[in-house]
């Protein structure tokens, strides 16, 4: 069986409806958030976890922090300077930033968001051992590899011709 490799155990494939009734820009969909964080539970074997929902949109879990005040997040703030505003830790970062310069524009009427800069502020609000999902249309770069593992790569489709998305699990390293 020359098809088998240690990277398919990491490798996931949903297919979920279309975003709910709010059309929400840059939505997830339906079920999306929670399907997300029910698999980082299952994989860090917490039922309770510290969630931050950062670039939050209309996710309902966790700690909510947007740099949109429509969306009532606990905490309007730039994801570039978010441990600013925040000093506690979370076991599960849930990540979905704007996917392009228009979309960024669009939502926020800023810049697109510096990945490394707002991976480097989830680092310091993330507990060892704790998971960074970073939910986008790209497959991502770990943004430390010698901090983080990757753990699991989920594809997800939610209707014909449209991109699927990707939701990268990035766990950190024990200290």
């Amino acid at each position: 069986m020359s098809y088998k490799s240690t990277t398919q155990d990491k490798n996931l494939a949903w297919f979920l409806p279309r975003p709910g009734p709010e059309k929400y820009p840059g939505g997830m969909p339906r079920y999306c958030e929670n399907w997300l964080l029910d698999l980082a539970r299952d994989l860090l074997k917490k039922k309770e976890p510290k969630i931050l929902n950062l670039f939050c949109g209309m996710n309902t879990q966790g700690f909510r922090v947007d740099w949109n005040p429509e969306v009532c997040p606990d905490i309007v703030c730039d994801a570039h300077n978010v441990t600013d505003y925040l000093r506690k830790k979370f076991d599960i970062i849930l990540a979905d930033p704007p996917y392009s310069k228009q979309e960024s524009f669009d939502l926020y009427g800023t810049p697109p968001p510096r990945y490394k800069i707002w991976t480097g502020e989830c680092d310091k609000l993330l507990k060892a051992k704790g998971l960074l999902i970073v939910y986008h249309k790209f497959v991502m770069p770990n943004p430390n590899p010698e901090k983080y593992n990757i753990v699991r790569r989920v594809f997800i489709g939610n209707r014909c011709y449209h991109l699927p998305r990707v939701a990268i699990y990035f766990q950190k390293k024990a200290s």
